[in-house]
């Protein structure tokens, strides 16, 4: 069937046997063909004629070897651009339901994807990893500058984690965790508070007197000129205060 593909088609659809290529083209029209060896051989040195093709639909046959060979076909083909026909009563393999008089487009745009969106291999993977590991250190996320223990424990605040502070009431959690977000904060982290147990107006004083270093209601003189440099901090407060429905 190689002579019958142009260089412009991008569908094609792979079959074990000529005649079922033949059956394909005749009922369809679209770009079919059939391996040389048949259904449950597919050698590299054919790989290269196959790169052209932004989807195949593997239509090998109507028994388990066939639709064994289909799923290992696909990942040497790469598992995205490939469908699969499950072969049944209902989609025997083309010749058989060209004979049957079915409706083979419609069998086609039935095919199965080969990839699942949700399991992906290592192959997928690979980059990425080594990504990873030759940039170790913007991978361990944004240093506090004045918490080194913190960095030795948690290697850095990384985008896609969470992490749960926990401690009795007048602990210090709340007095803790303001200085966290402001050592990130002023290193340009956009920060959101939802604080369901201190409003608004006495967190903001909590931190605006930790970013100054100083009691600014003995130096009034000072509230605006700390307070200019605290209102450039990409720092933000949600509205919410107390009990809250769900939704």
């Amino acid at each position: 069937g190689l002579p019958l593909i142009g260089r412009r088609d991008t569908e094609l659809v792979l079959t074990g046997w000529e005649l079922d290529a033949l059956a394909l083209h005749q009922a369809t029209g679209v770009a079919s063909l059939a391996l040389p060896r048949g259904a449950t051989c597919l050698p590299p040195a054919l790989l290269p004629y196959l790169e052209q093709f932004k989807r195949i639909t593997l239509w090998l046959g109507e028994d388990l070897r066939s639709w064994e060979a289909a799923k290992l076909f696909a990942r040497k083909l790469s598992l995205k651009r490939c469908s699969l026909v499950r072969p049944s009563d209902l989609q025997p393999r083309p010749l058989e339901a060209l004979n049957q008089s079915l409706n083979i487009t419609k069998i086609l745009r039935a095919a199965l994807p080969a990839s699942h969106k949700s399991i992906i291999s290592f192959r997928q993977l690979r980059e990425e990893v080594f990504g990873e590991l030759v940039n170790t250190e913007q991978v361990a996320g944004i240093k506090w500058a004045r918490f080194p223990e913190l960095n030795k424990l948690l290697k850095g605040h990384r985008r896609g984690e969470l992490t749960v502070f926990t401690g009795p009431t007048g602990s210090g959690k709340t007095t803790f965790i303001s200085e966290y977000a402001l050592d990130l904060c002023t290193q340009g982290v956009c920060t959101l508070w939802g604080s369901f147990e201190i409003n608004n107006v006495r967190l903001a004083k909590i931190m605006l007197t930790q970013f100054a270093a100083r009691r600014l209601e003995d130096q009034l003189e000072l509230y605006d000129e700390w307070a200019d440099r605290f209102e450039d901090l990409p720092l933000y407060f949600m509205t919410f205060h107390g009990q809250q429905n769900i939704k």
